[in-house]
């Protein structure tokens, strides 16, 4: 475990990349201006809206509905880029160590990702998370909560480059990557909390999190 806040750990990966790879860093940079400017994520769900109903399948082949995440409790969803995105490992870590106070409060966790061919199980073990791992195929639920993107050429080659081959990956040519975002959501399926933030090297921190959690806890009470 991991004792560092998530926003210390990610802005050690930044700070990282930009001494280490410079040149990938000002691509990233260049790629977070074009999606600020075009306005990418101005439609995606936030609080107040309410999360559609889905199905998805899990990594140990399950089949999940959102009916069933929140049959116990509220439902933290989470939409990260990849297993091969070290500030989505970096996530998908800082949610484990969250797991147990996240439990305590009533909720139930889930993450999501395009991956296919067996990576949500990789990434699972890989991390030991204790949570639902979701297969989003073609994106279908992110577009649903207006989370698509278009990775841009630049950063497209610099992919194929590290051996990140998102068509592969994926099991689509297009090219495309939701948003990063984390939507705390009440067991009546309106959504509590949100997170949606185009520059992927942000996340919501799990204190922001536990204290969605809180307030609906309170708010049942």
């Amino acid at each position: 475990m991991n004792d560092k806040p998530l926003a210390e750990r990610l802005a050690e990966l930044r700070q990282w990349l930009a001494r280490e790879r410079p040149q990938i860093a000002q691509a990233y940079d260049r790629m977070v201006e074009h999606l600020v400017r075009s306005g990418a994520g101005a439609g995606a769900l936030r609080a107040g809206d309410a999360m559609p109903a889905f199905g998805l399948t899990a990594a140990d082949g399950r089949f999940i509905t959102s009916a069933e995440l929140l049959s116990t409790g509220p439902l933290v969803l989470s939409f990260y880029r990849g297993a091969w995105c070290s500030y989505c490992q970096t996530e998908l870590t800082a949610l484990r160590d969250a797991h147990d106070a996240i439990l305590a409060l009533g909720g139930r966790v889930a993450v999501v990702s395009g991956e296919i061919g067996g990576r949500g199980v990789a990434v699972a073990r890989q991390h030991d998370l204790p949570f639902d791992v979701l297969s989003d195929v073609d994106l279908g639920l992110a577009l649903a909560f207006g989370l698509v993107i278009s990775v841009p050429g630049e950063v497209r080659e610099i992919y194929e480059h590290l051996g990140y081959d998102l068509a592969r990956i994926n099991g689509n040519p297009s090219w495309f990557l939701p948003i990063p975002a984390t939507y705390v959501v009440a067991r009546d399926g309106g959504i509590a909390a949100a997170f949606v933030e185009p520059d992927f090297r942000y996340r919501m921190d799990p204190t922001e999190i536990l204290a969605a959690l809180s307030r609906l806890k309170a708010a049942t009470a």
